[in-house]
């Protein structure tokens, strides 16, 4: 989002007008201590907050310029932040929908108790009331899934499938995923990946099944296999998604394996944004590769671009011992 959304003009103006707005890197400084206060789980997540330090809303994931300023204008208008939902559920709370919506607000915001309470809600008044249509059923497998209730999510689409109801196909692929991770098992959707042309669900199946085998060291070859693989369906996408090169090619630095592939991803990645960790994660490539020289260059770059962290000094002073060794 560095080199698109945040250096656009309209999201510059309407931070200029609107925000207070401050970096925090999760892993230096107050960082860790804001990420635990804000149970932030996942990279980039762009928080809210009133004049108290009270979340009004937060944004996950990378959004492009027009999607990132249309989020930006509902939370500054107060429109489906947690504030307006629980203010709408306190004067109807036999809504439904509301409850829902305040689920899976509560899911974005890592509040795990009060999102089980209101899906478990919603869940029962669906059974109580005969409205066991797919797309019910299904979203509420989504997010009983996201919140790692991933029994709840099985039985919601075992359900779809039991019943014949429509997009039954689309149960049975989530089936398959749910159950790979609540048994920890990948021989299904090893069987799924090579037989369907879904590029979607290949994605979907390729980093649940990675997920899974990534703490096996007798599966460490598949995991990289899978992992350029699953890297490799999104090369249209690139521009937008430097840190999903960075992550293959520092994983593969941790792996030892397919190190050429590693240097050919990092160096994609540096095209769309000169990143400091993205420079790190290239020197550990150039460094496992035996290039010390030019590992030894890039770090250097890396302590300019920040003298005061740790990390970059001591990968340097490790470069330095095997050169000499």
């Amino acid at each position: 989002m560095d080199s698109d959304t945040y250096t656009n003009k309209k999201i510059i103006e309407f931070a200029k007008n609107n925000l207070i707005s401050i970096k925090i890197d999760a892993e230096k400084g107050t960082g860790p201590e804001q990420k635990i206060k804000y149970r932030v789980r996942g990279y980039p997540t762009i928080l809210l907050l009133d004049s108290l330090g009270n979340e009004m809303d937060r944004i996950v994931g990378y959004r492009p310029p027009e999607e990132f300023l249309k989020e930006l204008t509902r939370i500054k208008n107060g429109k489906n932040t947690l504030s307006d939902l629980q203010s709408k559920i306190a004067k109807n709370s036999g809504d439904i929908s509301l409850q829902f919506d305040l689920a899976k607000k509560y899911i974005d915001l890592n509040v795990s108790d009060s999102a089980k309470k209101y899906l478990d809600t919603v869940n029962k008044y669906y059974s109580d009331n005969n409205e066991y249509f797919f797309q019910n059923l299904f979203d509420l497998s989504q997010l009983y899934n996201r919140l790692g209730f991933s029994e709840n999510a099985i039985e919601l689409l075992d359900q779809i499938i039991d019943l014949n109801i429509d997009s039954s196909e689309t149960a049975y692929f989530y089936g398959l995923l749910y159950k790979a991770k609540r048994y920890n098992n990948i021989d299904y959707l090893m069987e799924y990946v090579d037989l369907t042309d879904d590029t979607t669900r290949k994605k979907q199946s390729y980093w649940q099944i990675i997920r899974i085998i990534k703490n096996d060291t007798n599966n460490q070859s598949l995991e990289a296999e899978l992992y350029l693989k699953a890297v490799n369906l999104y090369d249209k996408e690139y521009k937008y998604l430097p840190r999903l090169l960075n992550g293959f090619a520092w994983r593969m630095t941790e792996l030892g394996l397919l190190l050429p592939q590693a240097l050919e991803k990092v160096n994609l990645a540096l095209k769309f944004g000169q990143d400091l960790k993205i420079l790190d994660t290239k020197a550990e490539v150039l460094w496992k590769l035996g290039r010390v020289d030019e590992a030894l260059n890039v770090i250097n770059k890396c302590i300019q671009g920040d003298p005061d962290y740790k990390h970059y000094q001591d990968q340097k002073e490790k470069f330095l011992k095997t050169k000499t060794i």
